[in-house]
């Protein structure tokens, strides 16, 4: 029995890079024993071989071997790739589809996700939103993200500077009745010094006026006394006791009034 010159997985992956290289597989298995690989031909038919036993076309060392299942490996990676953005762009044009039903618009940007190929962007119908349906997120753009930022900027600005303005305001309201009421204050105080002024006026005027009565009514006194002292006639003296009686109760009511006024101030 033939020693096989590579393994199972090595001779696959040469079919699949042979395949590629507009190599024919025949209908002919290999003549080796339990050997199930089909016969590989060239295009021009004047070659055949099996790439589990026999030597490989145009490459009798091994290290073009190697590179030729390199190549075959990055060409299967390509195939694989193209397979999973097939499948990628059918699942979104039905997902996109369902979108546009529900009144989403189609718009002219693609996906930025790496893992996204030519993946276009739909908006949605209220917020505006750019969306995509294999990320299944809403995608910002870093322009909208500095719009947005500089708005709130923006905003931010003008709130501080009503709030300045506003506390300029109540500042100035305030100093202008600070000033207010100390002019109240002086106005209540003159009207009070003037207050105070007239009532030392009239309590001096009245003091005057009391010592005054009081000193007629001692002179009145007097003069009564003097009268009696003359006077022989009974009915003269009645009167004139009478009126030092009367005259004595008004010096009496005079200075009791005159205490009293003296208490209260």
């Amino acid at each position: 029995m033939r020693t096989p010159l590579r393994s199972e997985e090595e001779a696959g992956s040469l079919l699949e890079t042979y395949l590629l290289q507009d190599w024919v597989m025949t209908d002919q298995i290999c003549s080796v024993e339990d050997c199930s690989y089909p016969l590989m031909r060239s295009k021009d038919g004047s070659t055949s071989f099996c790439t589990h036993h026999d030597p490989l076309p145009n490459a009798p060392s091994k290290r073009p071997t190697l590179g030729l299942i390199q190549e075959s490996a990055t060409e299967v990676d390509e195939l694989d790739l193209r397979r999973q953005r097939r499948e990628q762009s059918s699942k979104a044009s039905q997902l996109i589809g369902q979108k546009m039903l529900q009144k989403w618009a189609l718009l002219n940007e693609n996906c930025p996700n790496d893992t996204c190929y030519a993946i276009p962007l739909i908006r949605h119908p209220t917020s505006k939103q750019m969306y995509c349906v294999i990320c299944e997120k809403f995608i910002v753009k870093k322009e909208d993200t500095q719009t947005r930022s500089t708005a709130v900027e923006t905003k931010r600005q003008v709130v501080q500077e009503k709030q300045q303005e506003f506390e300029k305001t109540a500042e100035k309201k305030e100093q202008e009745m600070t000033i207010e009421r100390k002019e109240q204050e002086r106005t209540i105080e003159r009207k009070e010094q003037g207050t105070i002024k007239r009532q030392k006026i009239i309590s001096q005027s009245n003091l005057f006026s009391s010592q005054t009565v009081l000193s007629n009514l001692s002179a009145k006194m007097n003069d009564l006394n003097e009268r009696i002292k003359t006077s022989d006639d009974p009915v003269e003296l009645s009167q004139l006791f009478k009126s030092i009686k009367s005259c004595a109760n008004a010096i009496k009511a005079c200075a009791e009034a005159e205490r009293v006024y003296d208490k209260n101030l």
